[in-house]
């Protein structure tokens, strides 16, 4: 075989085994969603969609996370702080203290 020509057990496509084709073939939303599950309470991770689609939502939860947080002495989550804060942070923080909320209910 001369230089010139090319060997075409190095074109041949990428079989199933191949993790590059694996990973190029998962879409970004699927990466971005797992990425997002490890980090979410399920329905956080639920709201967080939602928040595109109805933005009153989010200042709904703001509201609740900052009453919570004042009520129980964390200082750093005011107002003007949580409308910085992404929508992941938002969402989480509310289920945080509706979890924790519903665990004191009970204990009652």
């Amino acid at each position: 075989m001369s230089s010139a020509e090319l060997d075409n057990s190095d074109m041949s496509p990428l079989s199933d085994t191949n993790p590059t084709k694996t990973i190029l073939e998962i879409p970004l939303e699927q990466i971005l969603y797992k990425s997002l599950a490890e980090k979410s309470h399920f329905y956080s991770l639920r709201d967080q969609l939602l928040f595109m689609f109805e933005p009153e939502l989010r200042r709904d939860y703001e509201f609740y996370v900052d009453r919570q947080s004042a009520m129980t002495g964390y200082k750093t989550l005011v107002t003007s702080n949580l409308k910085q804060a992404s929508d992941v942070a938002i969402a989480n923080l509310y289920y945080y203290f509706k979890v924790r909320d519903e665990s004191e209910d009970t204990t009652d």
